[in-house]
């Protein structure tokens, strides 16, 4: 059977700096000097296929309740997806990173990158963003998202 890309979530952003778009350099610049730069630029295809097969029979690996990794045989080979495997593949080195923030953290650098809504739960809203700063969120959640989220909302974990 011959494998079928699913196009809808192979985007790549376009991060080219031209005048009619002068207020949106600085974030380009963020974002193709970051580390995240192979994840959003590499055009890794989704196949439906070997997708189902995955998540027909995974199984979460713990050690002491604590989830490390999704383990799934597909076709006839056993694939495993850990934090420290995305790290490697997309050369992150990240394995030390600071894994929560507090709210309060959080919101503070949220109005100081200009948000202007309410901060009183857990949703922040792309809309309430000056324009470079969603240029910026929609970068990440349309490349690097599960995109399970409404269009203008940014997921908990996206903020994190």
């Amino acid at each position: 059977m011959a494998l079928t890309v699913k196009h809808p979530h192979n985007y790549l952003p376009l991060f080219e700096k031209i005048d009619k778009n002068t207020s949106f350099h600085l974030i380009i610049d963020v974002l193709t000097s970051s580390k995240y730069k192979a994840i959003l630029t590499t055009n890794a295809p989704i196949y439906p296929h070997t997708l189902r097969d995955f998540w027909a029979n995974p199984e979460i690996q713990s050690e002491k309740k604590v989830p490390y990794a999704i383990t799934s045989k597909v076709g006839e080979k056993l694939v495993q997806i850990s934090p420290s495997s995305i790290s490697t593949t997309f050369g992150l080195n990240n394995q030390a990173r600071k894994t929560s923030f507090e709210k309060q953290e959080l919101h503070a650098e949220f109005i100081k990158r200009g948000y202007e809504g309410q901060l009183k739960g857990v949703t922040i809203f792309k809309p309430n963003f000056p324009a470079p700063m969603k240029f910026f969120f929609h970068t990440l959640l349309t490349c690097v998202s599960a995109k399970t989220t409404a269009f203008n909302e940014i997921p908990l974990k996206i903020q994190y």
